[in-house]
Formats: structure tokens, C-alpha cells, sequence
């Protein structure tokens, strides 16, 4: 018995008799000369180890204890020799037809044969428990579509891993031989757009890359057309309900496929034998290979070419309309900020300083707009099947280093706001009333119209001058003033027999003397009228003052026994959304929750207000039933 020696060929640990040895040897020495006088040989002769080794193991996982000398001349007889291509050399190079036609018929011997196959567990590419390894060998597919099937199964209606448990358990283990021709999903980055997913399944599957990638953007362009169109079409839902879908898919196959970087690599993608003479023709004639895993039939060119016509009327529609937009934000904003912002309404809020308001809505621009370039070019590549060409990666690149530059202005501009913010400052203050002559005060507020003028309410309409309850709310009072919103109004007991009025003022600021200059600059414009108490909607800000959580806070205290209304106040938006005063601001305490209602006579009573409005029917009922 000859001695058995352990060779690592191509990473794989190959326990070989001493004579096959030999074999190979000499094998392996006559390819490495023959393509040492070809460019890219060293990358073939790879490619070749790693095929001779997947050969040799797929023997030894049959329970072979070592490779054989007849194992080493089977293999020459599936890889070829170099004698062989020498002898082709001086034949006549056949037609670009007739090798369509031969690797065509390679294909069709290989793809989803399964005469004479038995259905099995495959013992020799198990990742589990063989099913998926199996159910690839017996239709000759590769077995990560399989797996990912399965994934896709189960993920969607909960019964792959059942049906994988019952294959697993009914199914026998076998070891099955590797095909000599092997047909395997790459991702394609020769022709990738994204992940290279679409151009792999195409090669794969001998088709145009528009098909699968207009597969996989169908429900996206789908349901734009639709929103463009208006359309509520009952295949709305079912195209808007394959976006999540697909999109899992491609990210799925492009974790889980591997690139086809080698030649054999790209070969196996095809369906085209790894031998010899495939590998030596496809270093030689690099730009025809790529072109013949992707030659279409008379049908599938007319399909695509409808499908592109379709597309690109729909995408060109779509585009005009998105570049209309993007032209007029463009033109819009940058107007804006070669005024240097002043006819933006609420710019000077953010910032007093000039120069920081302008390079902060450049960023804003910027990180706005780049993502929609992106999106845009991404978009037409995807379709269209275009490589980034390098002479115009320089776009890229420009686009990347202004949105970076942008972001990190928004950061650093938003940090320098953010320290405007730092310190807080209250102040309350008692302004004068005149008592009413009787025990019942009414709280009114200032009207204001249209076009932000202040004068009295209009009590003959029962809607007109609302007072909101709802957000924070500015408007121009002037060309030199902002009104600010930021109000509210609560009642409580007074400690002696008159009627007060309290106003705390608050703000914040990047100090305590900056907090306190910005507090104690707010003002307070009320009137008296008898017993009435007309209270203001806002308080200034001059144009150009940033905002720093200026607040007002009005307390209106009423003596114990004596009776108070409101008039006017309600919870809806003013019809041009001026900001009122509130009742009181939201709070999840119930102490600081609204206990009073407008057009409702109180009686300020130990406990607060007491309603003097008899209870209504409904009322007395629903209270009962809390009972």
C-alpha cells in the first residue's frame, strides 16, 4: 500500500495516496507553465486549484479514506489539459452563434434536470440538516435560492421550519457527486447598480439586468404613478404592499450571495463548466465574456424594451415634477440667504447674530438638497443598468464633502444655540388693579384681526377673537416686531379681601445676567375697564432678539366669596393660528389643570372655583352613574 500524504490545495486539507500525488504533481506543474506566459495566469491556475479541490473533497465526503490515482485522472478528464487548448489553438475560432448555442445547451442539460434523480438530503453541503443542499442537487439550482425560499417562507406565513422538520425526518441522507458543470447565484459587481443582486439573478437566470431590477422596482414605481396620477385603484394596496417585501428580499440575497470576483467565480454564475479551456478563453476575451451571460432572446429584448419605454415615461414625469420642486427650493432659499435672511419671518429667533443665521439655513439647504441629487442619480442608475463612470465620480465625491460639511455645520450651530440655554431666570411682579365696584370681576382679552391689529373683542359675535389652548404660536406685529404667544392664564385664592394680579416673567439664557436682561425686557400691556380686565395675547420680542423660552405666566387672584367669568377664552385655533393666551399650560398634575370654563360665573371658594351654573340634566345624570 502506497503512503498517503496530506497536501493543502486551494485551503482544503486533502489526505492523497502517494502515486495520485505524483499525478497532480506533474498536473499542476504543466498548467502553472502554461499560463505563466499568459497575462492573469496566476489568477487562473487559482481558480483551477480551488475547482480541484472541491472535486476532491466531494470524493472524500463519500467515505473515500484518500484521494486515488483514478480520482486525479477523473479530474483532468472534467478540467482539461493544456494540450488540449494548444490543439484548439490552431482550429478555426467558431461563430459568436455557435457558441451561444453550445453554451445554451450546457445550460439546458443542467438547469432543473431531474431525470433519473432521486429526492434526498445531501450529506455533502449540509449547513443544517442537508434538506435545502438536497432539494439544489435534485434541481440542479444553486442551493443559497433554496435557503432563501425557505426564509422567505417562513417569515411570511410561519410554516418553512415545519415543512423543513418534516423534509428532515421523511428524507434520506445521501452524498451526492458535484456536477462537472455548476451553476451557482453571484452577486455581479462588474454590472452592479446597488448590491450587484439584479445583475447576478440576470446572469444567473439568462436574462436582461432591466428585468429583475424593474422586478424589484415595480412596487415602488408603482405606486408612485399612482399618487401622480390620483388614482385609488384597488392595485394600490397590493403594489404598495410588495415594497416591504422586496426590499426585504434584496437585503436578504445581498447578505447572503457572495461577490463573483474570480473568473471561475463568473463562470460558475453563468452555468458554464470551470475547465481549462473556459477559464484560458475568458482571461483572453474578458469585455465578450461579460457580454455572453447576458445575450437575450427576440422576445425578452421586445419585453424589456416596452418595459423601459414605460418606465422611463413614468420615471420622466416623476422627475420633472421632483426637479421642478428642487429648482424652486433652490432658487427660493438661496434668494433668501443672499438677503442675508431678513425676509425669512422667524430667522431671527434661532439666532441674533447674522452671520451664524446664514450659514445656518446654507446648511439646511445643502443637507436638504444633496440627499435628493443622491437619491436622483441612484434612481436612474438603478433603471437604466449605468455604472458610476470614474470620470464622474468627482461628483460623488464633491456631494459627499458638502453634505458632510453641512452636517457638521448644523452640529456645531445648533451646539452654539444649545449653550444659549444654560441658565434660567423668573421674576414676578404685581401690577396695579382698581378694585371693582362690585364683588364680580369679567377677564377679557384684546382682539386681534386679520392683519394683526390689537383693538377690543367683539362681544356681539360669540366666535370672533378666540384665545387658543393649543401650541406656541408668533407673528409679526410690525416690521420691527415679533409677537410671542407663549402665555398663560390661571386663577387662585387671594390672602385678603381684594382682587390681584401677578405676572411672572421667566426666561433662559447662556447666563443668569443674559436670562434676567431677556426676562425683565418683556412687557405687559393690560387695561381695566370697570370691572372688566382686558389681558394681551403676546408679548414683544424686537425683530432680530432670539427666542430664549421666554414666558409669562398670568395669576389672577380672587378674594374668597367673590365671582369671576371669562369671556371669549376657548381651546380652538384662531382662524389665522395666532398664538392666545392659554387657560393654563398642559401638565399631567391635576393641580395644574384648566378648573374653570368660559361664559361660566365662578365663586372663589377655600378650595377654588365653584361653578354657579346649575348642573344640567346629562350632567346630574352622568354623575349618578360615576356613583
Amino acid at each position: 500500500m502506497n503512503k498517503i500524504i496530506n497536501i493543502n490545495l486551494a485551503g482544503r486539507l486533502i489526505p492523497i495516496d502517494e502515486s495520485a500525488y505524483d499525478l497532480l504533481r506533474d498536473y499542476l506543474n504543466r498548467i502553472k507553465s502554461f499560463f505563466s506566459r499568459e497575462k492573469g495566469g496566476d489568477e487562473i491556475v487559482r481558480d483551477m486549484e480551488d475547482r480541484m479541490g472541491e472535486l476532491f473533497q466531494d470524493q472524500l465526503k463519500k467515505g473515500k479514506p484518500c484521494i486515488m490515482a483514478e480520482d486525479i485522472e477523473h479530474m483532468i478528464a472534467i478540467m482539461g489539459s493544456p494540450e488540449q487548448i494548444e490543439n484548439e489553438a490552431g482550429e478555426e475560432e467558431p461563430s459568436n452563434k455557435e457558441k451561444e448555442s453550445k453554451r445554451s445547451s450546457q445550460q439546458e442539460h443542467t438547469f432543473f434536470d431531474t431525470k433519473g434523480k432521486r429526492l434526498s438530503r445531501s450529506g455533502s453541503d449540509s449547513m443544517v440538516g442537508g434538506v435545502c443542499g438536497g432539494l439544489a442537487s435534485y434541481f440542479n439550482i444553486d442551493p443559497t435560492i433554496v435557503r432563501v425560499a425557505m426564509v422567505l417562507i417562513t417569515l411570511a406565513w410561519g410554516t418553512g421550519l415545519l415543512v423543513y422538520l418534516l423534509l428532515w425526518a421523511v428524507l434520506p441522507e445521501t452524498f451526492t457527486q458535484a456536477p462537472s458543470i455548476k451553476r451557482r447565484l453571484y452577486r455581479d459587481p462588474s454590472h452592479k447598480v446597488v448590491g450587484g443582486v439584479c445583475a447576478g439573478i440576470a446572469a444567473y437566470s439568462n436574462v436582461d439586468p432591466i428585468i429583475p431590477r424593474i422586478i424589484f422596482a415595480a412596487p415602488v414605481l408603482g405606486t408612485i404613478f399612482f399618487n401622480v396620477i390620483d388614482s385609488n385603484t384597488f392595485l394600490l394596496p397590493v403594489v404598495t404592499g410588495g415594497i416591504p417585501t422586496l426590499a426585504l428580499l434584496y437585503i436578504i440575497l445581498w447578505a447572503s450571495l457572495p461577490k463573483a470576483v474570480t473568473v471561475a467565480e463568473k463562470l460558475e454564475m453563468r452555468g458554464e463548466k470551470v475547465d481549462i479551456h473556459n477559464l484560458n478563453q475568458a482571461m483572453k476575451g474578458e469585455e465578450t465574456f461579460k457580454n455572453t451571460g447576458n445575450q437575450s432572446s427576440g422576445l425578452a429584448k421586445a419585453i424589456s424594451i416596452i418595459i423601459k419605454i414605460f418606465v422611463f415615461c413614468v420615471l420622466g414625469s416623476i422627475l420633472l415634477t421632483i426637479g421642478g420642486i428642487i429648482i424652486a427650493v433652490i432658487v427660493a432659499m438661496f434668494g433668501v440667504a443672499t438677503s442675508s435672511f431678513f425676509l425669512f419671518p422667524f430667522s431671527g429667533l434661532v439666532t441674533e447674530n447674522e452671520t451664524y443665521r446664514t450659514l445656518l439655513w446654507i446648511c439646511i439647504i445643502i443637507a436638504l438638497i444633496v440627499p435628493f441629487i443622491g437619491i436622483i442619480r441612484l434612481l436612474v442608475r438603478v433603471i437604466t443598468g449605468r455604472k458610476s463612470s470614474t470620470s464622474r465620480r468627482w461628483i460623488s465625491v464633491v456631494l459627499s464633502f458638502l453634505f458632510g460639511i453641512a452636517i457638521f455645520g448644523l452640529f456645531w450651530i445648533g451646539a452654539t444655540i444649545a449653550s444659549d440655554f444654560k441658565s434660567d431666570y423668573t421674576k414676578t411682579v404685581e401690577l396695579p388693579m382698581v378694585q371693582p365696584q362690585s364683588d364680580t370681576l369679567i377677564v377679557r382679552q384684546m382682539m386681534i384681526d386679520d392683519n394683526g391689529t390689537i383693538g377690543d373683542h367683539d362681544w356681539d359675535n360669540e366666535f370672533s377673537g378666540r384665545w387658543d389652548h393649543g401650541d406656541d404660536a408668533i407673528r409679526f406685529k410690525d416690521d420691527s416686531t415679533i409677537a410671542i404667544g407663549n402665555m398663560n392664564l390661571h386663577f387662585t385664592n387671594s390672602l385678603d379681601s381684594n382682587f390681584h394680579l401677578f405676572i411672572q416673567k421667566s426666561s433662559q439664557g447662556k447666563n443668569s445676567s443674559r436670562a434676567q436682561h431677556l426676562a425683565e425686557s418683556l412687557d405687559f400691556n393690560f387695561r381695566q375697564e370697570g370691572n372688566v380686565l382686558i389681558l394681551p395675547n403676546d408679548f414683544n420680542l424686537p425683530k432680530g432678539q432670539p427666542f430664549r423660552g421666554q414666558k409669562i405666566s398670568i395669576e389672577v387672584q380672587i378674594p374668597k366669596g367673590k365671582v369671576f367669568k371669562t369671556e371669549g377664552i376657548n381651546d380652538d385655533f384662531y382662524t389665522n393660528r395666532v398664538f392666545r393666551i392659554r387657560r393654563n399650560s398642559f401638565s399631567y398634575h391635576s393641580e395644574d389643570m384648566p378648573n374653570w370654563d368660559n361664559d361660566v360665573f365662578y365663586k372663589m371658594d377655600k378650595d377654588g372655583p365653584v361653578s354657579l351654573e346649575p348642573k344640567t340634566k346629562d350632567s346630574s345624570d352622568t354623575d349618578e352613574n360615576n356613583d
